[in-house]
């Protein structure tokens, strides 16, 4: 059942070049793939300019072997889509015994300018 909400996603390694005017040029460059999935975590009620409302947060469940940390860059092969991981795999990892075993990491997605 989860391996059927499973698609590909690539992790992004940051890699920093130094350019001819003593700066450098951050990039990232395609690191190691892996199987996930993007869900919604259950929504947190909050207020904003005094109005109520939920705040939903974007969780990638994947492999249970992969290991995400804070501030790395995914991305979803099937349409492009880059998400920044806000927290880390060891955090929310099913048991050794468990014989459904994943992991998951709060995300957010990335946007490009025009």
């Amino acid at each position: 059942m989860l391996q059927d909400f499973m698609e590909d996603f690539i992790l992004m390694e940051h890699t920093r070049e130094e350019d001819s005017l003593g700066g450098s040029v951050d990039s990232y460059v395609e690191s190691m793939a892996f199987q996930g999935g993007i869900t919604a975590a259950p929504a947190r009620r909050t207020t904003l300019a005094d109005q109520p409302f939920d705040l939903n947060t974007p969780v990638l469940v994947h492999e249970w072997g992969v290991t995400l940390t804070l501030d790395d860059i995914v991305r979803r092969v099937s349409d492009g889509v880059c998400y920044r991981v806000t927290g880390r795999s060891s955090d929310m990892r099913t048991p050794d015994i468990a014989g459904f075993a994943f992991a998951q990491v709060p995300v957010e997605r990335l946007v490009t300018a025009p």
